[in-house]
């Protein structure tokens, strides 16, 4: 609709200007036909009646040259006339109004024409045309006539002219305004109405617009791009699919190869329970033990099962597929679970590892078991590096941490939950420390690892609403930081 008003303001804007340009060109035309009009009228009543006066003037004297003049001027009310001498200074004397040069023209045998504006009712037309007298004297008559006339015509041309205009303007602001709402109005509606269901994600619905004009055309096109829009979601859908299967095939396989590290570190602590186990059933079976050493042992025996149910539970809970499922946990909780996996076989390899919780009651929304993977990936790396130099240590810390989010273009400070895994082992070069989140890449050698560790890390921590930051100097060791959205307890 605002666009069928604009089209009709500017529509009759410029009929406006059209026609009072014509308006104003029409009333000066008309104005200048009605002055040359009464020139002639001047001239050919004028000089007919100078050449008779002349005669008369000669054949029967003054007297009656003067009388024919009377009589002429009561014949038309509209022009008066009168008798004038141009050379001498009388009451019969050219008016002191004309022109310098009007007395001279006169002497010549010229008439002379001019306008009086100051006089009112629009002032008046004078018209001298000389007569021949024979003499020295120069006698003339003059003829004057008021611009009433005029001005009553010229204001009745006005009013019929903006009579005429207004007609025009209301005849075609109702054409343009019906035409703007066939033709621009309603197609324009139809094309937001399909543009906002594009938006809300309905490709399915298709626009009608009958015609063979621009907005037509523009609705087919739409309708065309609806379509490729629709084929294009459904692609994307598969390819989305696809993705997400692929991703969880990457982070199970990363799973798999953890859980193959894990295992020769947890094979030391399976052997311990199962000794006891072995030991124990064979001093029942022998008889060694009876009464209450009987039922000792057998609670030792049940002690020891339990924990290697427990172990093994753990490393199938940590191998198994699943999608990300959060709830709200304290952070330092998840650490530790991690930290045990690892533990056993840091020991075995000389790599010391120590926790610090600056604040335990640290709370975040995780999904526990993916959240372990990361972590396992982190201090699985902190423990080669430190290996590589035959030795060393690894300090993790949970604490709370004031952060910009990576993706935020100017935002404000905001609480988050930093857990640091930090080593003195070989550090990162510059060279590769852009590339170590890129999948498969990888600075170990052929066998050691898959390069999707890292990369599988930060996609997690990504879901998480968090990120994962990394510092490292050459021979001085690396610390991890996995950022975390803080939840209130």
């Amino acid at each position: 609709m605002r666009l069928t008003f604009k089209i009709t303001v500017f529509f009759i804007g410029g009929i406006c200007l059209v026609m009072a340009w014509h308006g104003m060109t029409n009333v000066e035309r008309e104005t200048e036909l009605f002055e040359s009009q009464m020139r002639r009228d001047h001239y050919a009543i004028a000089q007919p009646l100078a050449v008779m006066i002349g005669q008369a003037w000669g054949d029967f004297g003054e007297g009656f040259a003067h009388e024919l003049v009377r009589s002429s001027n009561e014949a038309d009310e509209r022009i008066r006339i009168r008798w004038v001498w141009a050379d001498v200074e009388t009451p019969e004397r050219i008016r002191p109004e004309a022109p310098e040069e009007t007395g001279s023209k006169l002497a010549r045998g010229k008439a002379v024409s001019w306008i009086d504006g100051d006089q009112i009712h629009g002032g008046r037309l004078y018209t001298y045309v000389p007569v021949v007298l024979g003499g020295e004297r120069i006698g003339a008559l003059e003829l004057s006539e008021s611009f009433e006339r005029q001005q009553a015509y010229v204001e009745d041309s006005k009013l019929r002219i903006a009579t005429t205009t207004i007609l025009i303007i209301l005849l075609a602001a109702a054409i343009a305004w019906v035409t703007g709402l066939l033709f621009i109005a309603r197609p324009v509606e139809a094309l937001i109405g399909k543009a906002r269901a594009i938006g809300r994600g309905d490709l399915e619905t298709p626009l009608e617009l009958r015609g063979h004009d621009e907005l037509s055309q523009l609705g087919r096109e739409m309708n065309l791009m609806s379509d490729q829009l629709a084929s294009t979601r459904g692609r994307l859908r598969e390819e989305t699919s696809a993705r997400i299967a692929a991703l969880q095939q990457l982070r199970h396989a990363d799973r798999l190869k953890t859980v193959g590290t894990l295992s020769a570190g947890l094979a030391h602590e399976l052997g311990t329970p199962l000794n006891v186990i072995s030991m124990r059933t064979k001093m029942i079976e022998h008889a060694e033990v009876e009464g209450d050493k009987a039922r000792a042992c057998a609670a030792i025996i049940g002690e020891q099962t339990e924990r290697i149910s427990r172990i093994i539970g753990q490393l199938m809970d940590f191998a198994r597929v699943r999608s990300l499922r959060t709830e709200e946990m304290k952070v330092t909780a998840v650490v530790t679970q991690a930290l045990e996996l690892i533990k056993p076989i840091a020991e075995k390899k000389g790599v010391q590892m120590r926790m610090e919780a600056r604040d335990t009651e640290l709370v975040g929304e995780i999904d526990a078991d993916q959240f372990v993977q990361v972590l396992t990936n982190l201090l699985v790396n902190a423990m080669h590096a430190c290996e590589e130099q035959g030795g060393g240590q690894v300090e993790i810390s949970v604490e709370e941490v004031e952060r910009i989010h990576p993706e935020a273009e100017q935002g404000d400070l905001e609480r988050y939950v930093a857990v640091k895994i930090g080593d003195d082992g070989v550090g990162i070069s510059r060279e590769v420390i852009d590339q170590i989140f890129e999948p498969f890449f990888t600075t170990k050698d052929v066998g050691q690892g898959s390069g999707l560790g890292l990369s599988v890390s930060y996609g997690i921590a990504r879901e998480h609403g968090g990120w994962i930051e990394v510092e490292s100097r050459e021979e001085e060791g690396t610390e991890f930081t996995v950022i975390l959205p803080r939840k209130e307890e």
